[in-house]
């Protein structure tokens, strides 16, 4: 089994001289193999190698035992053993979660810990078994193709070198060498979801169809081959149809209508991706939704979770975050030279004097930056929100109120309600991140330029687009 772990190492290329790594250490057979075996490859190829247990604090004395088990374990080889307890079933009642997510978010957060410090890689011991339970849950779940394919043997600082055997190698290949585990007894309790597809779905299954285990792997590996060239041309895509700003993503309806349907449902899996992350992962059933919405009439919408909302614009595709929240009625009135933060977006006004002998002045056309003449303003300068009879001038001399101007600019409803203005009494300025008044440009006869930037994430986004 060394030959055949340590070639699928060195073919994707898991681990090189000089690194650190950290092998996830619970005591059980697949876990005591894998530090075994990364021990000593490690001692071979100049590799630090050291072990991390995590006692949950579900199982009480068996716990300790397993952690006892470890800590000898480690001793005897002079290997490192960092030892984190945690009261998991406290845990997951405060967050309202099942004890196997707790401990699963209990695991990563210690892993993604080290990983924060010196660490090169984490080494999970997840084998060819463990791949076939992961494919049936998915399955069943409706997680399309990116569940089917499992887990990756290689996903950024983690790796998985046993997904090219199965547990009953492991097993021999421990029992070969003499070397003892300890077995958790939650293992057999059907309680758990991932214990019932492994006693009563998986087990079945090699028994009827021997080789079962295997081939599933392979299938997994084919289909990560697939999802890695879709994933190409899901980027070249991307770059065509999809523009992000600040929390809202927009897709070209156009560019989506042109799509292969596999490559508009990966496409629309990234977005999903981006708009829920921090949230939960996105399933197959959304992207469905998604695709139902496209057949459907401009304005439709669907809600997800996290106040995240996707709706059919007329010529988009948005997919927002934070959706949801009520319009403010605050208004700021604002000064030159002075910075104000205002739903969530930070603006700095300054004020710039022309000389006498500039003639021409020439103004860059930026979304997120714009330049007044400072002069024509009557009243104050305020933002707010939307109120009835509010209106611009979309050409000299020519008012058009607010409400007819956005709904000729195809904006759905419920943006117009989150718009930002920057408003000179009932007379609008700007329509933050769409236009200005004819009636506050720049002109020659211009002395006193108002400069406005709305900060997004730390600086400007100065990309010129329009609904």
């Amino acid at each position: 089994m060394e030959k055949k772990v340590y070639q699928y190492i060195r073919e994707l290329q898991m681990l090189a001289p000089g690194m650190r790594v950290a092998v996830g250490f619970s005591g059980g057979a697949d876990s005591t193999a894998l530090l075994e075996l990364l021990w000593e490859y490690g001692k071979e190829h100049q590799i630090e190698i050291y072990a991390l247990h995590i006692n949950h604090g579900i199982r009480g004395e068996e716990a300790d035992r397993d952690q006892a088990f470890c800590e000898a374990f480690c001793k005897t080889r002079k290997i490192r053993l960092l030892v984190l307890q945690k009261d998991v079933p406290q845990i997951a009642e405060q967050e309202g979660i099942s004890l196997e997510e707790a401990g699963r978010n209990v695991r990563y957060a210690a892993f993604s810990e080290e990983l924060a410090g010196n660490t090169d890689r984490v080494a999970l011991a997840h084998h060819q078994n463990d791949q076939a339970e992961t494919m049936l849950f998915h399955l069943v779940r409706g997680s399309g193709l990116r569940g089917l394919r499992g887990m990756e043997p290689v996903r950024g600082a983690y790796i998985r070198p046993f997904l090219c055997v199965t547990r009953e190698e492991i097993v021999h290949w421990l029992i070969k060498r003499e070397i003892s585990w300890v077995e958790d007894a939650t293992n057999q309790e059907l309680t758990y979801t991932r214990n019932r597809i492994r006693h009563q779905v998986v087990k079945p299954l090699e028994e009827l169809r021997p080789g079962s285990i295997k081939r599933m792997a392979k299938t997994a590996k084919k289909l990560l081959e697939i999802e890695d060239f879709l994933d190409e041309e899901v980027e070249k895509q991307w770059k065509k149809s999809v523009q992000i700003e600040e929390d809202t993503l927009r897709i070209s309806r156009e560019q989506l209508s042109k799509m292969h349907p596999v490559l508009r449902e990966f496409l629309l899996l990234k977005g999903l991706e981006w708009l829920l992350k921090g949230i939960r992962s996105p399933e197959a059933i959304h992207v469905e939704q998604i695709c139902q919405l496209l057949e459907g009439k401009s304005g439709n919408r669907i809600m997800l979770p996290g106040g995240c909302i996707v709706v059919l614009d007329y010529q988009e595709l948005l997919l927002k975050r934070h959706y949801g929240g009520e319009k403010t009625e605050d208004i700021i009135y604002c000064a030159p030279g002075q910075k104000y933060h205002y739903m969530g977006a930070d603006f700095l006004f300054t004020l710039e004097n022309l000389e006498e002998n500039v003639k021409n002045v020439e103004i860059p056309v930026n979304r997120y930056t714009k330049w007044f003449d400072y002069d024509k303003i009557k009243d104050n300068v305020i933002l707010r929100t939307r109120r009835p009879g509010d209106y611009l001038e979309v050409a000299p001399g020519l008012h058009k109120k607010l409400k007819n101007y956005l709904i000729d600019q195809k904006v759905p409803k419920e943006v117009r309600e989150q718009l930002i203005l920057l408003a000179d009494g009932a007379h609008i300025i700007w329509v933050v991140g769409m236009r200005i008044s004819e009636r506050y440009k720049v002109t020659k006869g211009t002395r006193r330029i108002l400069k406005v930037q709305k900060m997004v994430h730390g600086g400007t986004d100065d990309k010129e687009t329009s609904y």
